[in-house]
């Protein structure tokens, strides 16, 4: 997203209107034969929820006649579908943000519809390299940032390393209960590069994470958890996805934000497979693709990555400078999915004992 220009924010009619360009192309259905259709969209929630209904769900019923229910799940995306799919009474449509370590997962378990190779196709040549894949498209790419509240922290940790280091940089500390995440960035506090650290050293990253451990007042497990510890100053510094870190100071929480070492999880669009309203949900899933305009929206809005070669242009330098891309070359680390999905098994149990013990 290299190519800026200034945004100017189009009206859900006119979103609408382009929408229904994209609708036709690919046999989608428009009008009155959509209306009275439900999906069933799952996501994270909280802000990030309302800004999806804000800036997909709601331009997208104007284009198709198609309502949405939403489903704030925070996080255990992939044991919750895991459990619909084996009760035989799968309920989500489409998910809105699944991450890139969960996508993965659930792609080896056949539980996510596959894109038609006609329909990749179409979705690769209006989006960026590596954003599309067999059963989804990027939607918020996420990075793990370090945010100090500048009202309790007299020093803010630059890197993982400063913050794994609390005598000189002390203050109560929050750190996602993510393990995919989290080994990743305990070998960059403990001096890994960013691009030796996959495939993880597990006995070093367990290690560094046993150091850090004693330190760790809250263990969050969702996007409104990291806001609500450092809103209500239950914390002073935290590990966050950026996107929650730019919602609170939407909110007027003044932090302080630290990019370098920062770990990026690839989210997509997928649809699930079984869905009651598959075919629907693919219609939506293409319709975002082709949108560039509500993609910068929702950049704006919380400040994560797109899947369009085309947002770049409806984002200010200023707003451009808030997304992961704008930090790539800062010993930024990219998840490993594919690491993640052979490993976890093996790290699952260790981290839960971790975490809880």
């Amino acid at each position: 997203m290299k190519n800026m220009g200034t945004w100017q924010r189009s009206a859900v009619a006119a979103a609408a209107g382009a929408g229904l360009l994209v609708l036709s192309a690919c046999g989608g259905e428009t009008g009155d034969a959509a209306v009275g259709k439900t999906l069933v969209a799952a996501n994270y929630g909280g802000v990030v929820g309302e800004a999806l209904k804000q800036e997909l769900e709601a331009p997208y019923t104007a284009v198709s006649g198609t309502r949405f229910q939403q489903v704030n799940v925070g996080t255990g995306f992939a044991a919750k579908l895991q459990a619909q799919a084996q009760s035989g009474n799968v309920t989500w449509d489409v998910i809105e943000g699944l991450s890139g370590a969960d996508s993965a997962q659930l792609h080896e378990l056949r539980l996510l519809e596959p894109l038609s190779p006609e329909l990749k196709a179409r979705l690769e040549k209006v989006s960026l390299p590596g954003t599309v894949t067999d059963y989804g498209v990027g939607l918020a790419e996420t990075g793990y940032i370090i945010a100090c509240n500048t009202a309790t922290v007299a020093k803010c940790p630059a890197d993982p390393a400063q913050f794994w280091d609390t005598a000189a940089f002390p203050g109560r500390r929050a750190i996602p209960d993510n393990a995919a995440a989290m080994l990743a960035t305990a070998l960059v506090a403990d001096g890994v590069r960013a691009q030796d650290v996959f495939p993880v050293d597990v006995k070093r990253a367990f290690t560094s994470m046993a150091k850090i451990k004693p330190h760790v007042a809250v263990w969050t497990t969702s996007g409104d958890q990291q806001m609500q510890v450092m809103r209500d100053r239950q914390v002073d510094m935290s590990i966050m996805w950026n996107g929650r870190a730019k919602a609170l100071m939407d909110q007027g929480v003044k932090l302080r934000l630290e990019w370098s070492g920062s770990l990026v999880n690839p989210n997509y669009m997928v649809v699930v497979k079984g869905a009651p309203n598959a075919a629907e949900a693919m219609r939506y899933l293409e319709w975002y693709a082709t949108q560039p305009q509500a993609q910068a929206r929702l950049a704006k809005r919380f400040a994560y990555g797109m899947s369009n070669v085309e947002t770049g242009k409806y984002l200010t330098k200023s707003e451009a400078a808030l997304l992961p891309d704008a930090h790539a070359d800062d010993n930024q680390v990219r998840l490993d999915s594919q690491w993640w999905l052979s490993n976890r098994k093996a790290v699952e149990q260790p981290w839960r004992e971790l975490v809880g013990g």
